[in-house]
């Protein structure tokens, strides 16, 4: 299989079930996880386009365009949700900022932050259910050992680390073995 198939794959699914397990943080604008997912969207959007993903999965016109549309709505409703989640967040900081915060109006900025965290996760978790409703038991069973073919350790392969300018290329040599003193007599 070719690496760019499997990364394709990964990103497919990965965009909407990773998400579910992740948490959304307000007034830091999601913080690193936030971060992290605004560009999976367009990128899934990227792979249905790509031809060696879907020809490797069997995915045909009408599923690329349904899962198309999943995306889209799943994105959209992040959007719109996260951006409530922050202005709540922000008046919720307004209230704690008082020197006696009211109690009562303080956990109830709580929930509503705790509810629209809720609906995302709910919307996440629909998304992930569509997108399995559209692709075949097959097809979801090539995602999956795709996935797993993966996420195997690949044997007498390193990670690309950045060297610092002037470095040689390549793993570092081993370092040298210690000197051998002659035994003495």
């Amino acid at each position: 299989m070719k690496r760019g198939v499997l990364a394709g794959i990964a990103v497919l699914l990965g965009a909407l079930a990773l998400p579910v397990l992740g948490r959304v943080q307000g007034e830091e604008g999601g913080g690193a996880w936030g971060r992290q997912e605004q560009g999976m969207g367009p990128r899934l959007l990227a792979m249905l386009e790509n031809d060696r993903v879907r020809t490797e999965l069997g995915i045909t016109d009408q599923q690329a365009d349904r899962l198309r549309q999943i995306v889209v709505d799943t994105e959209k409703f992040s959007v719109k949700t996260r951006a409530e989640i922050v202005v709540r967040s922000m008046e919720l900081r307004e209230l704690l900022r008082a020197d006696k915060p009211e109690r009562e109006a303080v956990m109830k900025k709580v929930q509503e932050i705790s509810d629209l965290r809720g609906q995302i996760m709910k919307q996440r978790v629909d998304s992930l259910l569509a997108t399995k409703a559209v692709l075949t038991p097959e097809q979801q069973k090539k995602v999956r050992a795709l996935l797993e073919h993966r996420d195997a350790p690949r044997a007498g392969r390193e990670r690309f680390r950045p060297q610092p300018p002037g470095a040689p290329a390549g793993p570092p040599e081993p370092p040298a073995p210690p000197p051998v003193e002659p035994p003495v007599k």
